[in-house]
């Protein structure tokens, strides 16, 4: 596999200010994103998936703040570790939008009510590419068109509140795929959506990175999307990876005790009527202090040792790594 486009090591985010103590919020984040392939990001809400996101594109502002680790993204100009540079300062300006692009969670908050959709897509293409009012406005219409929006010469006048649900998240992605990004970052983005619109709106994502080569980062909680769309799987709790795999390999042998209670309160794909087994209790929240796995208080398999220490993600295979005190090879990794 070719050098990652972009890759996040040993990441660490805290929350406070100067006047609070600091609280570690995610820690020890590692993640390669490849041209071309979809890495998932699973885990329920509270686990870290979206600061995870904000932090890639830097857009984390006080108190939060990326404590330990780079953020490197590679372009033709070589890497750059974008974790040292001012979030607002000239440079993070030129990398978003141009580089790195992110579809949000809701379009009707991310897109401004009082523009229209044809001249939010033209702004990114006039600030980075330098194009013309009219040559902006005539690739906006193109872009509309790709997204799989009809009538997109006329659509390009509407303003946000005219657009349907899945037509907004389409303009969303056309804002994001304009300069032809290297890295797109996709957090939730069908959620509110109906499962047809959805099903479009994950297959035009997929066909887009494979078409433009854009590495993605697809973040989720829903195991389904995962199965079709991903290439590659992390799993998050509270802010640490606890496993990582090619999409074949975790759902063919999930490893972790969270990974596969995440497995367990799915229905079955043959649609069998069977009674769903659900994780007991909730993800800590952030403010609470754990020594050890944050798991361990909802782990049908916790074992003394579990409270004591945080276990290092290891290898159970080449493709597939876990952080949990069951496997052999975690346990002698710090014997």
């Amino acid at each position: 596999m070719n050098a990652p486009v972009f890759q996040m090591s040993n990441v660490s985010i805290d929350i406070g200010g100067p006047r609070s103590i600091m609280q570690r919020i995610a820690s020890g984040i590692n993640l390669e994103l490849h041209r071309g392939r979809t890495l998932a990001l699973v885990g329920e809400s509270g686990c870290g998936k979206s600061v995870t996101a904000l932090s890639a594109m830097n857009l984390l502002s006080a108190p939060l703040r990326v404590s330990e680790g780079s953020i490197v993204l590679r372009t033709e100009d070589g890497p750059q570790d974008i974790a040292g540079l001012d979030p607002s300062g000239r440079q993070m300006r030129a990398i978003r939008g141009r580089r790195i692009a992110m579809i949000f969670q809701d379009p009707m908050t991310a897109l401004d009510p009082v523009y229209t959709v044809g001249d939010q897509i033209s702004e990114g293409l006039r600030r980075h590419l330098g194009l013309s009012r009219r040559e902006a406005w005539a690739r906006a219409v193109d872009l509309l068109r790709l997204v799989g929006i009809p009538a997109p010469e006329e659509r390009a006048g509407h303003y946000p509140f005219q657009l349907s649900g899945g037509m907004r998240q389409r303009v969303m992605i056309a804002i994001a795929i304009a300069c032809a990004p290297s890295v797109l970052i996709a957090d939730e983005p069908t959620t509110a959506l109906d499962v047809t619109v959805q099903a479009q709106i994950l297959d035009l994502l997929r066909d887009l990175g494979e078409r433009l080569g854009m590495a993605t980062l697809l973040i989720t909680h829903d195991l389904g999307v995962v199965a079709e769309n991903a290439d590659d799987v992390i799993v998050m709790y509270r802010g640490h990876v606890v496993e990582k795999a090619g999409v074949g390999a975790l759902f063919d042998n999930p490893a972790h005790p969270y990974t596969r209670g995440l497995m367990a309160s799915l229905p079955p794909a043959d649609g069998r009527r069977v009674e769903l087994t659900p994780i007991p209790g909730q993800v800590p929240p952030i403010t609470e202090e754990i020594q050890g796995c944050p798991f361990a208080g909802r782990c049908p398999h916790v074992m003394p040792r579990c409270g004591e220490r945080m276990p290092a993600l290891q290898n159970l295979s080449p493709e597939h790594s876990v952080a949990c005190w069951l496997y052999p090879a975690v346990a002698e990794a710090v014997a």
